[in-house]
C-alpha cells in the first residue's frame, strides 16, 4: 500500500470517530418572579448561545427549563426582550430571575 492510498482511509476514520463523538449540552432552570415576589407564568423564555437556540415558556408558578446543545456564555431573554448572561456548563444551572416591568435586564435573585 502506497502513502497515498493510506492517508484518505486514515482521514475517513478520523471524520467517521468524529462523528460518533457525542455534541455537549448545556441545561439551565430556575423561576421568574414579577416584582413583588410574585410568580411570572405563561412567559416566553429563549436560551441563545452561539447560533444556538432552544425556547419554551414558564409554567403557572415562575417554573422554566431549557436544554441546548451548547456550552459556555450564553444569553437567556424573557418575553419582550429583557435578557441577562448565563453561564452553562456540563453541569445543569439555576437561575432565578426578577423581570422587571421597565428595563431591558433581568435581576438576578
Amino acid at each position: 500500500m502506497d502513502i497515498i492510498q493510506f492517508i484518505p482511509r486514515r482521514l475517513l476514520l478520523v471524520a467517521g470517530m468524529a462523528v460518533a463523538l457525542p455534541v455537549s449540552a448545556g441545561a439551565i432552570s430556575g423561576t421568574l418572579n414579577k416584582p413583588g415576589n410574585k410568580p411570572l407564568g405563561a412567559a416566553e423564555v429563549k436560551l441563545t448561545c452561539g447560533g444556538a437556540q432552544s425556547t419554551g415558556k414558564s409554567d403557572a408558578n415562575g417554573n422554566y427549563s431549557l436544554s441546548i446543545a451548547a456550552l459556555g456564555l450564553c444569553t437567556l431573554t424573557v418575553g419582550d426582550g429583557k435578557s441577562a448572561s448565563v453561564l452553562l456548563g456540563k453541569d445543569p444551572a439555576r437561575y432565578n430571575f426578577e423581570v422587571p416591568e421597565t428595563g431591558a435586564s433581568l435581576v438576578q435573585r
